[in-house]
């Protein structure tokens, strides 16, 4: 679809264009109409003085004062011309020379006014009227040389067609700014949003022109909406997590029972069952804690946000000596959604410290496509540059062949070791919901696992 301001553009422009070419043929038609009337006066004015030298004998001859003639008739092929006809007799200006001029029938009007062709083709206006003289009809034609007017006509319709185009481009100009200018609002409704996205502002500006303040009114209702839903969602997840506390409690005490104990297999699948819940919701309610009150949408910060993220799984992994290292470009941070963010990385490190030995390292950069190891794959228009994170730990390590596995909901390659078989695929979906990509593979350091998620470095909201 085209741009506003195109199609407000090529509107003005089919219409101003419109409006031009027929000011100037209203102009040239009215001109021209002025210019005749002008030139059948002054024709008309010479007929009445000529008609006044005209004199008819008792045998029918038609006499001229020379008098009455205007100098310009006896000028030959000057362009103005007369014709008297009084029955058979025909008498010529002196301009005519051995020419002659149309006979015109006036048996049906007094008067006639026409163009015509004179002796040397030029245009000329020739008006025609009939006079009783002396009891004999009299018909008297005169002419007026039409180049001349013409002549001065297409000048200044050549002067005006070129005021006309300046003026044209003059207005296009002025609609351009015009346009731009009303458009303004909009751009800046643009930026907001883009820093809306960026999780630099919680909500659009009211300081909008009148037309535009039910939209952003619209808009800054539905982000409180989702924002709303969002914490309703997130709180309540908690609070299932804190529900299931208590209940889990008891069956805990349950399978210490000496009745339980008396039934070692019922007991050994009571223990692993509830000792499975317990880590799930301690997991949840850690990674609640961590995500804390922030409004979603917010910018995720690496520096201030990873730290507390680390000694919480260090927290749930007492158990063994865990060492989390950090690298990173000092400031590193992804314009999207903070939950979403601490959920995926709450995931791939816990997946991390479930399977290492002692040690994890987690790197992340911003990259070019180019230089990636994302670098063949399709990132959209505008996507230059992409984050890229990578989680390794000196683990076990997972098969090729059982990889494209990792990612399906509820798959658990060792069903010895606790877990659910969600967090990869939780990962998962959060990577594809921001356009993004996930990889596994081996560590070429640390030797284990290897998860390499690469993110449009732009982030914004998930798809």
């Amino acid at each position: 679809m085209r741009s506003m301001q195109s199609r407000l553009g090529a509107g003005l422009l089919v219409s101003l264009a419109a409006v031009f070419a027929l000011q100037g043929f209203m102009v040239s038609f009215a001109l021209r109409y002025l210019a005749e009337s002008g030139v059948v006066t002054h024709l008309e004015h010479d007929m009445m003085n000529l008609v006044t030298g005209i004199s008819v004998d008792d045998s029918g001859q038609v006499q001229i004062a020379e008098e009455q003639i205007g100098q310009v008739y006896q000028l030959v092929f000057s362009g103005s011309y007369f014709r008297i006809t009084s029955g058979p007799q025909v008498l010529h200006s002196r301009s005519l020379w051995d020419a002659d001029l149309p006979a015109i029938d006036m048996a049906a009007s007094a008067f006639d006014q026409r163009r015509v062709t004179g002796p040397l083709g030029q245009s000329l206006l020739m008006i025609t009227r009939a006079f009783r003289i002396s009891g004999h009809s009299v018909i008297v034609s005169m002419t007026g040389d039409l180049q001349p007017l013409e002549a001065d006509l297409r000048r200044f319709e050549l002067r005006y067609t070129l005021v006309s185009a300046a003026a044209y481009a003059l207005l296009l100009l002025l609609q351009v700014f015009i346009v731009r200018t009303g458009l303004k609002p909009l751009q800046r409704i643009r930026e907001e949003i883009g820093r809306l996205e960026r999780g630099q502002i919680e909500r659009l500006s009211d300081e909008t022109p009148r037309e535009l303040k039910p939209l952003v009114a619209e808009l800054n209702r539905l982000l409180a909406t989702l924002a709303q839903r969002l914490t309703r969602s997130r709180r309540a997840l908690g609070n299932l997590a804190h529900a299931m506390k208590t209940p889990l409690t008891l069956l805990t005490e349950l399978a210490e029972r000496s009745e339980v104990r008396a039934l070692p297999e019922a007991h050994q699948t009571l223990a692993v069952q509830t000792d499975s819940l317990n880590r799930l919701i301690d997991r949840e309610l850690a990674r609640a804690r961590v995500a804390g009150g922030a409004n979603p949408g917010q910018r995720f910060d690496f520096d201030s946000e990873l730290p507390a993220l680390f000694g919480t799984l260090k927290s749930l992994y007492r158990d063994k000596p865990l060492e989390i290292e950090y690298r990173a470009d000092p400031h590193t941070a992804f314009t999207a959604d903070r939950e979403d963010m601490i959920e995926l990385l709450g995931n791939l490190l816990d997946n991390a410290c479930k399977w290492a030995k002692s040690k994890v390292l987690f790197e992340a950069a911003v990259t070019s496509t180019r230089h990636s190891p994302f670098a063949g794959e399709e990132w959209g228009e505008g996507s230059n540059e992409i984050l890229v994170i990578s989680i390794a730990d000196d683990g076990p390590g997972c098969p090729p062949d059982a990889q494209p596995r990792l990612a399906q909901r509820g798959v658990r390659l060792d069903e010895a070791t606790p877990g659910h078989g969600l967090g990869l695929a939780i990962a998962w979906d959060i990577v594809a919901g921001y356009g993004g990509r996930m990889e596994f593979g081996s560590s070429p350091t640390l030797g284990g696992f290897l998860v390499s998620v690469a993110l449009p470095a732009h982030g914004g909201l998930p798809g």
